[in-house]
């Protein structure tokens, strides 16, 4: 871990600047490539296959690094997986089989994609790049009271507890019934549960979105679980023990609620705890570490496949399965399987802006941002298109054959920038890309000091820095809960109670 207190180079982290700027150099030769091959080999679907390959092997740089220079932390870093994200959600679409992006898109389309993706990349790395000085050592100070905070392991099983048990006396005033609350619990997304209804995030505005806070707190639990769990001497006390598993149980929860988003966030703090302090362990390790992972794919697979009652699918995998005409209960063949076809989505919509329709402007950019803010407070504030109506899609979505196996509408948070205004919007949304990672790179020098809540912080960062990637609302909608802690922190330091 690093530990440089350099002022030029403060943990060592001047060595995420260099990742970033040779992200930009690959990703610029890419954004080439991929324009050239658009012009002169429009309808080539070997080309815009190969392009796909060169997108994902310009992703590697931040792994590549770590292993020449044997800096591992750096894959602990926002920017590190920012750089691999595009691999995931939209770069592999156009090189396997059985992604709806590969068999549908055409050549032109996909390759015209991959030169926005490549340019999304380019603008976030080089001004990640150009301000990092400044912002880095900026957020270096913010998060210095983080240091001097040196709470118990009881401090945090309590605070697991609290933050277990008080969202859940707030929910059943709510609801005004065990029952519902219940119903809420477990039901899954389809039947108004805990990816919809115990959310209560209504964009649209009322008297519930003032229990969003109660719904972040809830959300902490695994993270206060986690740091019990390894900041205590005994872990077979009752109190950690307990704590875990009040995360464990919303962990739970969320996955029952069919929402792929919200179970890895609140899963994301006990994983980064598990393979931050264990990333020395060796094969044995990695090897079980790399089954979990399969195991936990697996899982959200199965999320997305049955969005009732999960308890059910659970006790009677098989029976479920049949009753929906499916093999099994769980695939990973990419032809069977749920996927989001972020790619083949981009590329209609790459299709019809800007010659058939219309940028869309930056309104949802800015109702994503102060989506917390009640409506009873702010009236005229902005709504994202489709919050008042569910069954709103954008036209362009119409412009090709719908045989996706999927639900979900997404088109990564590069389509939406593009979307918004060409060139320009892909660059507005680059910024603020950047600036979030910048923003927790104080987070990447205090973990390297080991200190375990900021351990904790920067893996729900390192999550968005991933997963924000498929939607911007993914990116600003999940660090509230984040805020909420940080802030909640900052006070208990200035009035000396921790």
């Amino acid at each position: 871990m690093p530990t440089s207190t350099d002022a030029a180079n403060p943990g060592g982290l001047a060595d995420l600047r260099r990742v970033a700027w040779i992200c930009a150099f690959c990703q610029f030769w890419v954004a080439v490539l991929c324009l050239g091959g658009s012009q002169l080999l429009a309808d080539s679907h070997d080309f815009s296959v190969l392009c796909g390959v060169v997108a994902c092997a310009g992703c590697l740089v931040p792994i590549l690094y770590a292993l020449f220079k044997k800096r591992f932390f750096i894959l602990f870093s926002c920017v590190s997986i920012f750089n691999l994200a595009p691999i995931w959600f939209l770069y592999l679409e156009v090189i396997l089989p059985g992604h709806d992006a590969y068999v549908y898109s055409r050549p032109m389309h996909k390759m015209e994609a991959l030169f926005w993706a490549a340019a999304f990349q380019v603008f976030a790395n080089l001004v990640y790049v150009l301000l990092w000085r400044p912002l880095t050592a900026l957020s270096i100070r913010s998060f210095a009271f983080l240091a001097k905070i040196n709470l118990s392991a009881t401090f945090y099983g309590v605070a697991a507890i609290l933050a277990f048990t008080v969202p859940l006396l707030a929910f059943y005033y709510y609801y005004e019934s065990f029952d519902i609350l219940w119903t809420a619990l477990t039901a899954g997304r389809s039947t108004g549960g805990s990816g919809g209804g115990l959310l209560v995030q209504d964009s649209t505005g009322n008297s519930s979105s003032f229990m969003l806070p109660f719904n972040w707190l809830w959300q902490l639990t695994p993270l206060f679980g986690a740091i019990t769990l390894t900041s205590a001497r005994n872990k077979l006390r009752p109190l950690p023990i307990l704590a875990m598993a009040s995360g464990m149980v919303v962990i739970f929860v969320f996955f029952l609620g069919g929402s792929r988003s919200t179970m890895m966030f609140v899963a994301a703090p006990v994983l980064f705890f598990l393979f931050y302090y264990n990333w020395d362990k060796g094969v044995k390790f990695w090897t079980i570490a790399g089954l979990l992972l399969f195991f936990i794919i697996g899982v959200m697979e199965m999320q997305v496949r049955f969005r009732g009652n999960l308890l059910e699918v659970l006790a009677d995998p098989e029976k479920a399965a049949h009753d929906r005409g499916l093999a099994s209960a769980t695939t990973f063949d990419p032809s069977e399987s749920h996927r989001d076809n972020n790619m083949y989505l981009f590329c209609l919509m790459v299709q019809g802006y800007p010659d058939r329709y219309h940028y869309e402007g930056f309104n949802d950019f800015f109702a994503v941002l102060v989506n917390p803010i009640p409506r009873a407070i702010w009236p005229g504030k902005p709504v994202l298109n489709g919050a008042t109506d569910l069954s709103h899609q954008f036209s362009f979505v119409l412009d090709g054959p719908l045989f996706m196996g999927t639900t979900s509408l997404t088109y990564s948070i590069v389509g939406e920038a593009y979307q918004a205004g060409g060139m320009w919007g892909v660059f507005v949304y680059a910024v603020a890309y950047a600036l979030f990672m910048l923003g927790l790179d104080g987070m990447v020098y205090y973990a390297g000091q080991r200190q375990v809540l900021s351990v904790g912080v920067l893996g729900i960062g390192v999550f968005l820095s991933f997963w924000g990637y498929r939607a911007f609302f993914a990116l600003i909608g999940f660090t509230y809960p984040l805020i909420l802690l940080l802030g909640l922190l900052f006070i208990l330091k200035k009035l000396r109670i921790v």
